[in-house]
């Protein structure tokens, strides 16, 4: 809990105020709660005596009057409090989601979106809980117990000694069950995140699902899943169902004990019914603290758990430090320079071996080879998505974990393997990479993607809407709409990750005579299974199993009669039999 408290303090301190006012609330409300029961002391000591009805007027004003400040004391410390804890969890909202924006993707690969959507969503509103609820209460039972507790020793210390007896019992029952809320609760939130990563998954795959008739089998694993949900929440349920009626048998042994001995010094004249009447309102009053005792322990430790789940998120950090340079270094072209290059996503298994290769500035390199080669990670390396051992990759002189990465990034524009667009029109889509761009400007990349014409065929033209990753558009439509979005944005190097395999070659060929026409002078990067998209780039690579197996221009590699010959006369045989076809 102290670690937890720690860990919060500068949210805490940012709200200080808010929090300090609060607790003066707390402090008046408990002021005027404990005049209530000395009125009413008072009162019904008078009614022993000759009664006069406006005496007794006067009574039941004075009980009214200060039970009313003591219910806009209390409103206005809810309203301070909880108003506060609003404050944070909207701070640490937004904190969560600007540090994922820095987390590299190697660290999406090991937490699934639907679990950091739930520690997002439900961590953070129990968090929450703990900031507004569970501090406004134990500050209010805090002082429920020494503004009360010296009225009660005031009128006797006998009973006082009575009605605290059974206390300490509250202490152990606190104790033991805490751990187990905290425990159970944890295992709650795991399975929330399982449980909404299998759902985030079904919707987005749903298409996938559909096809290859998989709903029931869908359907059964999110019903296992809810199953164990359903089994860790009935298990934290029967701890808090046995932890509060706990408590409520010790108050009721204290409360026992009071009216057994108060009786007696009642009737030996010791004190009189009235004082016995206010200190049963007194231990009233500390019934609810002593029962919310229970209620905020819960509170902090699923708050606590909660945190714990949250700080997994805020705690982890980027592979590498960003140099944090506000600009790249003057002179910068974009020439590129792997040296011996290793890479592996994981240490003991390398997917990079010795790579050692040169593209010079404003010059076209096309890499080929087969599946799991490695031509996509080749290619993430060049914006730092991965750590890089110095002196193995540069641009132009300067090695890359010596280069900024907002900058580095700003001159490279690429189009993945794997097409994203947003729910949002075609138009922002496109203007996304560079949002100062026209709409002329967009309308001009769309010509040279060859997406123009279908754009405004649409009844809302560029106005578009786009349903979750583009679903409303072909597959070539989308990689089109990619292709626009990347060629809009300036840079000094283009990388296209098999960005033409959704088109047919007639596309692909005035979509690539484009390309090349616009980005003359700027370094591009084509990687593809289509010998036809490569041959007009002046270097080509062959990748195989990690490494370079063969290099040269398009003629080069043909006449070295290697596995590009092979794969090139595959290819011209395929199109024959289609054309036949």
């Amino acid at each position: 809990m102290k670690e937890t408290l720690h860990y919060l303090a500068p949210y805490l301190k940012r709200y200080r105020w808010q929090y300090l006012g609060g607790a003066v609330f707390v402090v008046l409300t408990n002021v005027f709660r404990i005049i209530n029961p000395r009125i009413i002391q008072h009162a019904v000591d008078y009614l022993k005596s000759d009664i006069e009805l406006q005496r007794l007027v006067i009574y039941a004003g004075l009980i009214v009057g200060v039970a009313l400040l003591e219910g806009l004391f209390l409103f206005n410390m809810r309203r301070t409090l909880i108003v506060a804890s609003r404050k944070i969890e909207f701070d640490m909202r937004n904190a969560i989601f600007k540090h994922l924006e820095t987390l590299p993707p190697a660290f999406y690969l090991k937490m699934p979106t639907g679990d950091i959507m739930a520690r997002a969503t439900n961590d953070l509103s129990a968090v929450r809980s703990l900031l507004g609820p569970g501090i406004a209460y134990s500050i209010n039972t805090v002082m429920a117990f020494l503004f009360v507790i010296p009225m009660m020793i005031y009128i006797s210390p006998r009973l006082t000694l009575y009605a605290l007896l059974p206390f300490p019992v509250v202490a152990v029952l606190v104790n033991r069950f805490s751990r187990l809320i905290h425990q159970r609760f944890e295992q709650i939130q795991a399975q929330f995140s399982r449980l909404t990563t299998h759902a985030q998954e079904t919707i987005s795959g749903i298409t996938i699902i559909k096809w290859f008739v998989q709903e029931r089998a869908q359907g059964e694993k999110f019903a296992r899943l809810s199953q164990e949900y359903l089994k860790r929440n009935l298990a934290f349920a029967r701890v808090q169902a046995a932890f509060h009626p706990s408590l409520f048998v010790v108050i009721g042994l204290a409360t026992l004990l009071v009216l057994w001995q108060g009786g007696i010094a009642v009737i030996r004249g010791s004190i009189s019914l009235g004082e016995l009447t206010a200190f049963l309102l007194y231990l009233g009053i500390l019934i609810w603290p002593s029962i919310a005792l229970g209620w905020v322990v819960g509170l902090f430790q699923q708050g606590s758990a909660s945190l714990k789940r949250i700080r997994q998120i805020l705690e982890a950090r980027p592979d590498f430090e960003d140099v944090g340079a506000p600009a790249l270094p003057k002179g910068f072209k974009g020439s590129i320079r792997f040296q011996h290059l290793r890479f592996g996503y994981y240490p003991e298994t390398m997917v990079l071996k010795d790579i050692s290769l040169e593209i010079p500035y404003g010059k076209k390199l096309g890499i080929l080879g087969p599946t799991g080669s490695g031509k996509s990670t080749l290619v993430k390396l060049l914006p730092h998505f991965y750590p890089v051992e110095k002196g193995q990759l540069y641009f132009d002189e300067w090695d890359i974990n010596d280069l900024p990465l907002a900058p580095l990034r700003q001159q490279i524009s690429m189009v993945p393997q794997e097409t994203f667009l947003f729910s949002d029109t075609i138009f922002n889509n496109i203007v996304y990479s560079n949002p100062q761009a026209t709409r002329a400007d967009v309308e001009r990349v769309a010509r040279l993607a060859a997406i123009h014409e279908e754009i405004v065929a649409y009844p809302d033209g560029y106005d578009t809407l786009l349903g979750e990753r583009g679903i409303n558009l072909s597959g070539g439509q989308k990689q089109r709409v990619a292709i626009a979005r990347a060629l809009l944005k300036p840079a000094a190097i283009y990388i296209f990750d098999d960005a033409f395999s959704a088109l047919d070659t007639q596309t692909e060929a005035v979509i690539l005579k484009n390309l090349f026409q616009e980005l003359a002078g700027r370094t591009v990067i084509l990687i593809s299974h289509r010998i036809s998209t490569l041959k007009a780039c002046e270097t080509i690579i062959v990748l195989q199993e990690g490494q370079i197996a063969e290099q040269g221009s398009h003629e080069e590699l043909i006449a070295r009669g290697g596995l590009y010959a092979w794969l090139y006369e595959k290819q011209l045989l395929e199109e024959e039999i289609q054309s036949v076809d």
